[in-house]
């Protein structure tokens, strides 16, 4: 039997968003763990450990799912105190968006594809770990266009992981 892969669905930004979120992410002041700008991402359905035999019908899930552009503005630093996580959203989420969402969750369920069943929350994370939140925060609002989406495996590393993309969908395909 073949190891297990960690995936996950998600929205990747661009490199003009990438390079805005990083710009925000070093005007703050934060002690903690700094996401790295190549895993910058908004998770759209965590599947968690999933047999390797169960990745082609993840993909055929996908690719019957229509995703239609749209655009989101993050404007809202906010954290998880809990976890100790800061993070870059959105005040207002397209309705587009949160019903690809849901379509998507849909037909995991239907094929019987675990996933985490948490709420959905529009979120990047910007730090991890953090230690200290910042004291004073800036408006922010960095428009995205979003256009695709990707599944990705998540991969063990010496220094914590690397995000590998197994397919990738653009809007209207």
């Amino acid at each position: 039997m073949s190891k297990p892969h960690r995936l996950f669905f998600a929205l990747e930004p661009g490199d003009a968003v990438r390079q805005q979120v990083v710009d925000l992410q070093q005007s703050l002041d934060v002690e903690g763990r700094a996401a790295r700008p190549q895993q910058f991402h908004v998770t759209l359905a965590f599947l968690g450990m999933q047999r390797a035999e169960l990745i082609p019908g993840i993909l055929g899930i996908a690719s019957r799912l229509c995703f239609e552009p749209c655009s989101i503005v993050m404007d809202r630093v906010s954290r998880f105190k809990r976890s100790g996580v800061l993070w870059l959203g959105a005040s207002e989420v397209p309705m587009a968006l949160m019903d690809f969402q849901h379509a998507l969750v849909s037909g995991l369920l239907d094929a019987g594809i675990g996933y985490d069943r948490k709420p959905w929350k529009f979120h990047l994370t910007l730090y991890r770990k953090m230690r200290k939140a910042p004291v004073i925060m800036h408006p922010v609002a960095i428009e995205w266009r979003l256009s695709g989406f990707s599944l990705i495996e998540s991969v063990g590393v010496k220094n914590g992981v690397e995000y590998h993309p197994i397919g990738r969908w653009q809007a209207g395909s």
